[in-house]
């Protein structure tokens, strides 16, 4: 059975929920028998968050989570991200003297 941990955009932390489907947040599930980890980005979500959110998901691929149960997981999976959610705007992918 995976874990699931929610992104805390205000604290830039990552905490366990009971939750596996979120509308307006960012999802990480912890799959040990596949060795994943899966992070969900919903559309609407900012880059800044995403980002935030990526690098300490990076973070959880080299050193683990820490859960409540005091056991460690998440060390040495492979990181994929799902989801449409911090692209950059529509208006600023083109070339900069377009944008101005």
């Amino acid at each position: 059975m995976p874990i699931y941990l929610e992104f805390n955009t205000s604290t830039s932390q990552w905490f366990e929920t009971t939750r596996n489907a979120a509308d307006d947040t960012i999802l990480l599930a912890i799959d040990e028998s596949q060795k994943k980890l899966i992070m969900t980005v919903p559309p609407g979500t900012g880059m800044i968050a995403k980002r935030a959110a990526e690098r300490q998901a990076r973070g959880i691929t080299k050193s683990g989570f820490l859960c409540n149960d005091g056991g460690r997981c998440g060390r040495d999976h492979e990181l994929e991200i799902l989801g449409e959610g911090g692209q950059l705007p529509e208006r600023l992918r083109g070339s900069p003297r377009e944008v101005y």
